[in-house]
């Protein structure tokens, strides 16, 4: 039996960026203004506080782990805090397909299936949909595996894995 997990960064956005900056810079400025105005201190402080949590602690990478027909979601935030996102079996899983793909297009189309976002929003990366039905419930999940990881869910399970065409 062979564990395999793929680690995918979310890049942070030049808007989140940008907006950091501005709450940093308007923190030295009201904590400046203190000086002449001590009133203002409590201004400075919450810009402070905002611009560090902006720039410093929205760092997210999202981790799928596979081991033994068993599916693991988990988003990492801060390189610190892991929080489990959804454990699927097997038995659980009807498909996994690409993104798009005719045999995944009925879910994606129907507004009634939730979909569960876990990719890094990036361009190079495949995306692939995983729809199973846990509870009675369908869900639709979005996420990125590498070629190892698709390789070793087909080994046991190649029914249910739908992989790119070449083209």
């Amino acid at each position: 039996m062979q564990e395999i997990y793929v680690l995918v960064p979310v890049k942070r956005s030049t808007a989140k960026t940008v907006t950091a900056i501005i709450f940093l810079v308007l923190a030295v400025t009201f904590l400046l203004m203190t000086c002449v105005m001590p009133i203002v201190a409590p201004i400075g402080i919450a810009f402070l506080v905002l611009g560090f949590w902006l720039m410093f602690r929205s760092y997210k990478e999202y981790e799928y782990a596979y081991f033994d027909g068993e599916f693991r979601f988990a988003k990492i935030m801060n390189k610190s805090r892991r929080k489990r996102l959804g454990i699927y079996s097997m038995d659980e899983v009807i498909i996994i397909a690409p993104e798009h793909d005719r045999s995944v297009n009925n879910y994606e189309n129907d507004n009634m299936i939730p979909v569960k976002d876990y990719t890094s929003r990036e361009g190079e990366h495949q995306v692939y949909d995983l729809v199973a039905q846990k509870d009675g419930n369908m869900v639709l999940i979005k996420f990125e595996p590498d070629a190892k990881y698709l390789d070793t869910v087909e080994i046991k399970f190649k029914q249910k894995v739908v992989r790119k065409r070449e083209q």
